[in-house]
């Protein structure tokens, strides 16, 4: 039977309580979009905004046909006058993220973003390598994300951390603090501003921090636990040592997941579905949800 928490309790603070595992908990998504947008946030922000209705019909009709996730993301503006736009394209082999600077969020429907997804070499004057970090800190998401979220942005601000954002709901904010980075597509969680020393040292070595990993978003979340298992056998976490190349149904919730290493060996780990966790992943509210889970075959 399901024990409740306290009726005032913090959904990161229950998940760590239950020891709720982080692998495989990354939202699955290979393209994603970033407007910079700098009012308020709602908890439903991508929705609930004051952008011009034309606007909000054109990243909606757009994300659909891209099946795109769309974020907002903020930062202090300095002397910048205009709005930027972002959209990823994740792998893990090649990654392609485009920067947009808009006068206006109405310059937004010049861009094909079909175009842009299919890697079409009109916007490749617009590609970057830049290293960014989306930090989630939308409190009226759920009051962890302003808890623990702002206190990394501020550790993460303090290191003089370049391109740092603030974004809307990365998913499971009661992993909180968790953020995304660019252009690798990294989910990380549980990241403390004591742990900021030693996340930096990963991201400039492009070294994965598999106790606080959530998953890569590119990877669906079996191939994310697979990836980690595979990492933790091999001792090699280097982001470009293993690409997913394939990935097959044995079976009802059993999978064989199968990576190639640079050295061009094929690793085979099999996936099979385990006893799903049901909990309560938001702060002060008691209404459950059953999330799946995933477990290596020996």
């Amino acid at each position: 039977m399901l024990t409740q928490p306290s009726p005032d309790f913090y959904c990161t603070d229950w998940s760590l309580a239950i020891d709720e595992p982080l692998a495989g908990t990354a939202v699955s998504n290979k393209v994603w979009l970033f407007l910079e947008y700098n009012q308020p946030w709602a908890a439903n922000a991508t929705s609930d905004n004051s952008l011009p209705q034309s606007v909000q019909d054109w990243l909606a009709g757009q994300g659909g046909l891209v099946n795109g996730r769309l974020q907002f993301i903020k930062q202090p503006r300095g002397e910048r006058t205009h709005w930027a736009f972002f959209v990823a394209c994740f792998s893990d082999a090649d990654s392609r993220i485009y920067r947009f600077d808009l006068p206006s969020y109405d310059d937004l429907f010049a861009l094909d973003l079909s175009a842009i997804v299919a890697g079409k070499a009109r916007y490749d004057a617009n590609r970057t390598a830049e290293a960014h970090i989306l930090v989630c800190t939308n409190g009226k998401r759920d009051v962890c994300c302003a808890l623990h979220g702002v206190a990394l942005l501020r550790a993460l601000a303090s290191a003089n951390v370049p391109n740092l954002w603030e974004t809307t709901h990365l998913g499971g904010h009661r992993f909180a603090p968790t953020l995304l980075t660019l252009p690798d597509g990294v989910n990380y969680g549980l990241l403390h501003p004591q742990d900021v020393p030693q996340f930096l040292t990963h991201l400039q070595n492009r070294t994965l921090w598999l106790e606080k990993l959530r998953g890569r978003v590119c990877y669906e979340p079996v191939v994310q636990v697979a990836e980690q298992y595979l990492r933790q056998e091999t001792a090699d976490f280097r982001l470009d040592t293993y690409q997913h190349t394939a990935t097959q149904t044995l079976g009802e919730g059993v999978w064989q997941v199968q990576f190639q290493a640079s050295g061009g060996q094929t690793h085979i780990v099999t996936i099979e579905t385990a006893e799903p966790l049901t909990t309560y992943p938001s702060s002060g509210s008691l209404k459950a949800k059953t999330f799946p889970q995933f477990r290596v075959t020996l």
